[in-house]
């Protein structure tokens, strides 16, 4: 399964093919989950990394950005019985050792071994994506954005270069349906597969149920919009379901990210680059795309169902994220959806809905900041790429004429030796002193 590249297109046949391997090889995991895992040499135990990640050494700058002092003064992840938050993340896994976590990475689901329970990453992917939504404080220097959610980790890819077909998307349905069966109150979905009918029923089964979904765009630079992309090269599901919450990704001057896929189904952007996040070995490590963005996102929502009540419609939740997310000039566009988020002035801002007087609302992160700068309607993400196509179109062009040149000045001065010559006749140089012998 892919997180960051676009994913290749496959055949039907491979595709079948694939997905009858994950049949025979599979078998049940156990009484709590009902997806199955590999067997036999398919199995692939997960493996902590041996080395360290780097030191912090600086605030992270999502922190005051995003508003979450602010926030973490009415919610930081429990419900009003003191209860936890769950976010399930459907990753590499989640390492429960990384002294961030506590003890609030919960026993989970490992696909690649039924012996194994989530809790190892052996990638790097799903512990910092885990520790975005809900890892605790290094001192003043990174906190998650709901810092006292628990976590349930569900191991369903091993690494970014890992391909995605028809038979991921189906595992993914079913883990989705594990998640919710397990008491999951927010999904975090960093990664895209290709659409099939059990992943949109599971999504909208787990929406039904009041779990709110949360999914990464994809870092590939598409339209999703586009007739271009069909079956398994369709790489941008789930979050081009209308009911899952679609998370692009913003830099630290909330400028949108040119490698996030778009559409008209995109709905928030968030932090996605130069983030910082802890590493399953230890320590901490700075990656970009919108993987890292949408686990902001999910923190958001978990943060307003702890203050607001587990049953809270997740319609109302997504609306709230879009509602006080710092918005672009006209409001929504197809690149930055409804703008920036806003957790302090998610958990903050009046609702209009309900009647009588509301707290005012936290003040966006930059007090000068009422919204972000537009994208101009011509504005191609891709446009880079295509000037740099378009040079080397020109360039190999000059480069074949040139060969075709040379290759009939260099004959023709082969025979004249190199000496100057003339195409006529009547004009050939003749030596001084030459005698006539006619």
């Amino acid at each position: 399964m892919r997180i960051l590249p676009r994913l290749p297109l496959y055949s039907a046949a491979v595709a079948l093919a694939a997905a009858s391997t994950v049949l025979l090889t599979s078998a049940p995991a156990s009484a709590d989950f009902g997806t199955g895992t590999f067997t036999g040499d398919d199995v692939q135990p997960c493996e902590t990394p041996e080395t360290e990640g780097e030191d912090l050494t600086a605030k992270e700058w999502t922190t005051d950005k995003l508003g979450l002092n602010e926030a973490h003064q009415y919610n930081e992840g429990r419900f009003e019985d003191g209860s936890r938050v769950k976010i399930a993340v459907i990753d590499s896994g989640v390492q429960s050792t990384h002294e961030i976590f506590g003890d609030r990475v919960s026993s989970g689901f490992d696909i690649f071994d039924p012996d194994g329970n989530g809790q190892c990453d052996g990638y790097q992917h799903g512990t910092g994506v885990a520790g975005i939504a809900a890892g605790g404080a290094e001192s003043n220097q990174f906190v998650g954005v709901a810092p006292q959610a628990e976590i349930l980790p569900i191991r369903l890819f091993l690494d970014a270069e890992e391909g995605a077909g028809f038979d991921k998307s189906e595992q993914l349905a079913s883990v989705i349906n594990d998640a919710v069966s397990k008491g999951a109150d927010v999904i975090n979905i960093s990664l895209v597969t290709p659409p099939t009918p059990k992943l949109e029923q599971a999504v909208k089964d787990a929406i039904a149920a009041d779990v709110v979904i949360v999914a990464a765009t994809g870092n590939a630079g598409i339209d999703m919009d586009s007739t271009e992309y069909s079956g398994e090269d369709a790489g941008y599901y789930p979050a081009n379901y209308e009911e899952v919450i679609a998370v692009g990704a913003h830099d630290e001057n909330g400028a949108y990210y040119k490698e996030t896929n778009f559409g008209a189904k995109i709905d928030i952007l968030a932090p996605g680059v130069n983030v910082t996040m802890p590493f399953p070995g230890g320590g901490w490590f700075t990656d970009s795309g919108t993987s890292f963005a949408a686990p902001f996102v999910s923190g958001a929502a978990a943060l307003l169902k702890g203050e607001f009540g587990k049953t809270t419609d997740v319609k109302w939740i997504s609306d709230r994220l879009k509602d006080t997310a710092l918005p672009p000039p006209d409001d929504f566009n197809r690149y930055q959806g409804y703008g920036v988020l806003n957790v302090a002035a998610a958990l903050t801002a009046p609702d209009p809905s309900e009647d009588g007087e509301s707290e005012s609302p936290a003040p966006p992160a930059d007090a000068e900041q009422r919204s972000i700068a537009g994208i101009d309607v011509d504005y191609d993400p891709l446009s880079t790429a295509k000037t740099v196509a378009w040079a080397s179109i020109g360039i190999a062009i000059v480069v074949i004429t040139l060969v075709l040149v040379l290759r009939k000045i260099v004959p023709d001065g082969r025979k004249r030796g190199w000496r100057p010559g003339t195409r006529d006749v009547d004009r050939l140089p003749v030596k001084a002193g030459a005698e006539d012998t006619a």
